[in-house]
């Protein structure tokens, strides 16, 4: 059951860090389509 609860945890906070992630990437690509083209790095 400790096992169970742990993997659970795990998988939870890979999604958490791979929807950040994703969230992060999304809106660094829509500024730099977007007006904020001085923005550049």
């Amino acid at each position: 059951m400790k096992y169970f609860i742990g993997i659970i945890i795990l998988l939870f906070g890979i999604y958490i860090i791979t929807d950040l992630a994703l969230k992060t990437r999304y809106t660094r690509k829509r500024l730099s389509n977007g007006k904020n083209k001085s923005f550049k790095f």
